[in-house]
């Protein structure tokens, strides 16, 4: 897919028109491989804080749905967010590049890997689903018959590449320097408000 066929497809015509949060999860949750190059044409032509706002905008609402008890993948998808809004911003030559490679990386992860274990406690089948499928999951039961037990643990294999975001560096940043940090985060608001 080129940068044309992936404009027609969330029907725009420039990479200047992306602007709003629908579209971008559109771009986020397309099922068809998005080549890296192409993902890198769309950045290349995108106001930085535009990009990075709904970057951020966008994991916000995904980890408002992460279970309460999964205390690991919601820290994951903190970083990964961090990762690629700080690639968004930033004005390096290459930057856009190297935003589209982890954003390639995260929408496969994201959308195509099977790493979540589910069980229908209805029936007992177990099956394995992409992590974007089993948030959804998550995220429905509540208002149907459904009952899933779901096991992330596979999930966190995901790696965030060293050279573009170190972990403590994050925690830093997010809960001091990390003398006082517990392993707790329940004082996150974002992180109190995905139970709710």
């Amino acid at each position: 897919m080129n940068l044309e066929e992936l404009l027609a497809l969330l029907d725009i015509e420039s990479p200047s028109e992306l602007a709003y949060f629908e579209q971008f999860t559109d771009l986020m949750e397309q099922p068809q491989d998005i080549p890296n190059e192409t993902l890198a044409a769309l950045a290349d032509g995108m106001e930085p804080d535009v990009l990075s706002e709904l970057v951020d905008n966008y994991f916000e609402d995904v980890i408002n749905f992460v279970p309460d008890s999964e205390s690991e993948l919601y820290t994951l998808l903190h970083n990964i967010s961090t990762t690629l809004t700080s690639l968004a911003e930033s004005t390096e030559e290459d930057a856009a590049q190297v935003f589209a490679e982890e954003l390639y990386k995260f929408r496969t992860w994201y959308l195509l890997e099977n790493t979540v274990l589910i069980k229908d406690l209805n029936d007992d089948t177990e099956r394995e689903i992409p992590l974007m499928e089993a948030l959804t999951a998550y995220r429905v039961q509540n208002f149907t018959d459904d009952d899933y037990l779901f096991d992330f643990q596979d999930a966190l294999g995901y790696r965030l590449d060293e050279y573009i975001v170190s972990l403590g560096s994050l925690l830093e940043d997010d809960y001091g320097d990390g003398d006082d940090y517990d392993g707790s985060y329940e004082d996150d608001e974002d992180y109190r408000e995905s139970g709710d």
